[in-house]
């Protein structure tokens, strides 16, 4: 898959959650009662978890396809 597998799943991570708020938003007050969307939501939230977390993902995309320099340990904290 490569670097182009990074940008897939950060946009498919992404887009899960917020189909998801989307769908509960909705829903209104029955978003609050344990539902197929309810459960959905919270399965999407590990989304950008798994499968390596989309901030390591954004750091593939930027230096392979990108091209931008890599960052320094350290810096950002």
């Amino acid at each position: 898959m490569g670097a182009a597998g990074s940008v897939n799943k950060v946009f498919w991570s992404e887009l899960d959650v917020a189909l998801h708020e989307t769908a509960l938003d909705l829903l209104g007050p029955e978003a609050e009662v344990e539902s197929t969307w309810t459960d959905g939501y919270v399965f999407s939230l590990s989304g950008p978890i798994y499968a390596g977390t989309n901030e390591i993902q954004r750091n593939i995309v930027a230096e392979r396809i990108l091209g931008l320099p890599r960052e320094p340990k350290g810096a950002g904290r």
